[in-house]
């Protein structure tokens, strides 16, 4: 018999993302109530400018998606990220207005502010793909390839792959193209870019071009606002839950502006989940946007819950490395783990003995009203401990506050929870769904009101440990390692027993929030004051926008 024998290599070890598979409902939420903006799409202009460029280049005659189609992009991709570092360099003020989040912006900061008065810059030493000085995106197609080109498309504005070719919609995308040609100096810009070079001079000269100019531009301003608000030609009924999110988020900001609190995704979370402001008061919601605040308000409750169960993860990992001790099972570890000295106070102070009911009614001698999320023993405030406590510095103390605080959080949502009601309200997941992500709001109601009840807080906690821990962590890694190919075990087993790989802190998901709040500013619906953002005219008549009936 002919026997082959080859090496066989490991599969790659990386960070990976969502280890006990607790955001991915939080992840599900949050996209559908902001579809056609995602967490890397941050400047409303790049909407307008990357089906512009295609159809500027098409005009000028470059139709094949060749070599030097796509040199010719990165030239102007580079170009127009070098404009609003300049413009941010001349003008002064909050250089975000100019080139927050600009594509390149790493790179060419530091080269735009070099230039000076008289100096020009080489596109290509920064554009080419092999030979560049220090090249300033890796994608193929730059900001479009890695971060716009799905939206785009989605939207109806671009089509097209980075293989095949990228081609502007006649219906969308050349309309667009058109109401931003309209006020910037294409001819000059493209010149720039055959050219190769581009001086200081040149870069003033195309500030028209700079992300903060948007509203100086009326026709793409207006249609912008359209596509973001779903009106006229982009009222699909799909992308309502854009517009809605939208408006809610600029009635959120003329009240927190009113109270001196600052626009932020921390507030926009708790003002959405407890239904009041920083200072405790009711958040007065118009009636056409309740629903909407009440979905956001599902998603932050999952957002608690997953910071809970990570924050667990947390403690039970760190102490297990720490320990350089080595178990073989999962039961084992969370033995050991809760006769530790720093758990055993923990859930002394809550009562180990006492029944996981006893401690849901107990909660009313220090569980705040739901409003005052500002209150350190509010549950938003104490998952905002776990996220602190699980990126400073291991120690028992701190693992003794992550389990406490983490317990104190699960007991907090199970006393305001009616687990009679549909967890997640109108929002409809697919068949099966839970089925890969058993840690939700769902079968939170379940286990608190079901076998959790009678159940000790000890043994409550060592079901967490074992069950929404490291079990579900080996079965998320081994799902990803079978469909990706790629190792995002934090614990493995090994021949001596389980062993700790990393130790991932407790982190939030984000929400697309930061992203719409860049859009809002771009597009002039927000408008700086001396207490913060606020609705601007623009902005107020956004908000005044009613579904179709």
């Amino acid at each position: 018999m002919q026997i082959e024998t080859a090496w066989v290599k490991p599969p790659l070890q990386v960070g990976g993302l969502d280890h006990l598979a607790v955001q991915a409902p939080c992840i599900n939420i949050y996209g559908r109530m902001l579809p056609g903006i995602t967490n890397v799409t941050d400047r409303a202009r790049y909407y307008s400018f990357y089906p512009w460029l295609i159809w500027s280049f098409d005009k000028a005659g470059y139709h094949e998606f060749d070599d030097s189609f796509v040199e010719r992009f990165r030239r102007a991709d580079c170009l127009f990220c070098l404009i609003a570092q300049r413009h941010a360099a001349v003008c002064g003020g909050d250089a975000d207005d100019h080139a927050a989040a600009m594509v390149g912006s790493d790179t060419l900061a530091a080269v735009a502010r070099s230039l000076g008065d008289e100096g020009a810059i080489r596109l290509s030493d920064f554009s080419l793909r092999e030979g560049a000085t220090k090249r300033y995106f890796a994608n193929k197609l730059g900001g479009l390839g890695q971060y716009y080109l799905g939206v785009l498309r989605e939207l109806s504005i671009l089509d097209g792959d980075s293989s095949s070719g990228v081609r502007y919609t006649r219906q969308v995308g050349a309309v667009i193209a058109e109401r931003m040609d309209f006020s910037v100096d294409g001819q000059l810009f493209m010149s720039v870019v055959d050219a190769d070079l581009v001086t200081a001079s040149q870069l003033d000269e195309l500030s028209s071009f700079c992300p903060c100019q948007l509203c100086s531009s009326p026709g793409e301003q207006e249609i912008l606002s359209e596509l973001f608000f779903v009106k006229n030609g982009f009222d699909e009924s799909e992308a309502l839950p854009r517009r809605r999110s939208l408006q809610l988020i600029l009635h959120l900001a003329a009240l927190l502006c009113a109270n001196d609190a600052e626009l932020s995704e921390t507030h926009f979370r708790a003002c959405t989940y407890a239904g009041s402001l920083p200072d405790g008061a009711p958040w007065d919601i118009p009636r056409s946007l309740s629903t909407t605040r009440e979905r956001w308000a599902i998603y932050a409750r999952n957002e608690l819950l997953s910071l809970a169960v990570q924050g667990l993860f947390f403690a039970l990992l760190d102490a297990y490395e720490a320990s350089a001790i080595r178990l073989d099972a999962s039961a084992d570890i969370a033995d050991w783990f809760i006769e530790q000295p720093e758990v055993s106070e923990a859930l002394d102070v809550l009562g180990a003995e006492t029944t996981f009911s006893q401690c849901v009614s107990d909660s009313q001698s220090w569980l705040p009203e739901l409003t005052g999320w500002q209150k350190p023993m509010h549950e938003v405030q104490l998952t905002e401990r776990i996220a602190t406590l699980t990126r400073a510095r291991k120690s028992a103390d701190s693992r003794k506050d992550i389990v406490e605080v983490a317990l104190r959080t699960l007991i907090a949502l199970a006393s305001r929870n009616n687990s009679t009601e549909r967890q997640y309200a109108d929002l409809v997941f697919e068949e099966d769904y839970f089925g890969y992500y058993p840690i939700n709001l769902e079968s939170f109601a379940r286990h608190s009101s079901g076998n959790w009840a009678p159940s000790k807080l000890r043994d409550v906690l060592r079901w967490l440990l074992i069950n929404w821990g490291l079990e579900m962590h080996l079965r998320v890694a081994l799902r990803k390692l079978r469909g990706q190919s790629q190792s995002t075990f934090r614990i493995r087993p090994s021949d001596r027993g389980m062993e700790v790989i990393a130790i991932p802190p407790a982190v939030h998901t984000r929400p697309r929030f930061n992203q719409a709040v860049r859009v809002l500013k771009d597009i002039g619906a927000l408008e700086r004051s001396a207490a913060g953002w606020q609705p601007s005219a623009f902005g107020k008549e956004q908000l005044e926008l009613a579904d179709a009936p």
